[in-house]
C-alpha cells in the first residue's frame, strides 16, 4: 500500500458511475486510477479527486496494470478561491495539461510536486502578485534542463544591470542594449521588463506578454504547438478579463 499526495491533473468518465483519474503523485509521478463509484452522490472519495484538487490518497500499486485502485482518497485543498478566478484556473489548467502530456510517465517525479503545488496554492492566494505562471514556467523550464539566464547577455556575456534589450525565444538568449545596437527589439518592452521582475523577485505588470515568450521558449524546445489545448482557453479567458476600453 502506497500512502501519497497527489494533485489531480485530469478526469473523464470511464461508466456511469466510474472516473479515470490522472494525478501527479508526491511518490510515485503520474498515476492513473480508476475509481469505481466516484459519480455517485455517496462517494466517500468526493471532492478529494476534483481535477486540481490536493488530496493524500492511499492505493496498493500493482505493477502489472496501468490503472491502479484508490482504497481513501481525503481532501486537502480545493482551492476555492483560484476556482473562483476563471484566469487564476486557465493558468492550472495549462499547468496541468503540459505536466500531463510533457512529464516523464511512470517515474518519481522529485522538482514537478512541489513546483506545481506551490504554484496552485499562489494562485488560491487573494493576495498574490499575479506572476504565479510566470514563475512557473521559468521554473519548468529549469527542470526540463532548459535554463534561461535572464541577468546575463548572450553575445558578450556580461552581466545586466537592468532589463535587457531583447529576447530570442528560439536561442533563449537576451541581448544588452550595447549587443542590440541600432537593431529594433522583437520582444516587447513589457516583456522584458516581465522578465526582469523575474530575476529580481518583484511583482510583474503585463504578465501575459512574459507567459507568452516563456510559452514559446518551451514550444521551440519541446515542441508542442497545438496539443495543449488549454492554452487556446487562457488565450479567450485574457480577452475576457481584459479590461475593456472606452
Amino acid at each position: 500500500m502506497i500512502k501519497t499526495r497527489s494533485i489531480v491533473l485530469h478526469r473523464y468518465p470511464y461508466s456511469d458511475s466510474s472516473w479515470i483519474v490522472k494525478a501527479l503523485t508526491e511518490e510515485c509521478g503520474i498515476v492513473s486510477f480508476i475509481v469505481k463509484g466516484g459519480k455517485k452522490k455517496e462517494s466517500p472519495f468526493k471532492g478529494a479527486l476534483d481535477p486540481l484538487a490536493l488530496a493524500e490518497v492511499v492505493f496498493k500499486h500493482n505493477p502489472n496494470t496501468d490503472l491502479q485502485f484508490i482504497k481513501e482518497a481525503t481532501l486537502l485543498r480545493w482551492h476555492e478561491t483560484m476556482r473562483g478566478d476563471l484566469l487564476k484556473l486557465s493558468h492550472a489548467q495549462v499547468m496541468a495539461e503540459m505536466l500531463l502530456r510533457y512529464a516523464p510517465q511512470g517515474v518519481p517525479l522529485d522538482e514537478e510536486f512541489p513546483r506545481l503545488e506551490a504554484a496552485l496554492q499562489e494562485l488560491d492566494d487573494k493576495e498574490a502578485d499575479g506572476a504565479a505562471f510566470a514563475r512557473w514556467l521559468l521554473s519548468t523550464c529549469e527542470m526540463w534542463g532548459y535554463h534561461l539566464d535572464i541577468g546575463t547577455c548572450g553575445r558578450c556575456e556580461s552581466k545586466l544591470m537592468e532589463p535587457a534589450a531583447d529576447f530570442s525565444p528560439e536561442s533563449g538568449s537576451f541581448l544588452c542594449k550595447n549587443c542590440l545596437g541600432m537593431a529594433e527589439p522583437r520582444a516587447r518592452a513589457e516583456t522584458l521588463e516581465g522578465f526582469w521582475a523575474l530575476h529580481k523577485n518583484l511583482p510583474i505588470q503585463d504578465a501575459q506578454y512574459t507567459e507568452n515568450a516563456l510559452i514559446s521558449y518551451l514550444r521551440t524546445h519541446i515542441g508542442f504547438l497545438k496539443e495543449i489545448h488549454s492554452l487556446k482557453w487562457l488565450q479567450e479567458t485574457r480577452k475576457l478579463c481584459s479590461p475593456q476600453k472606452t
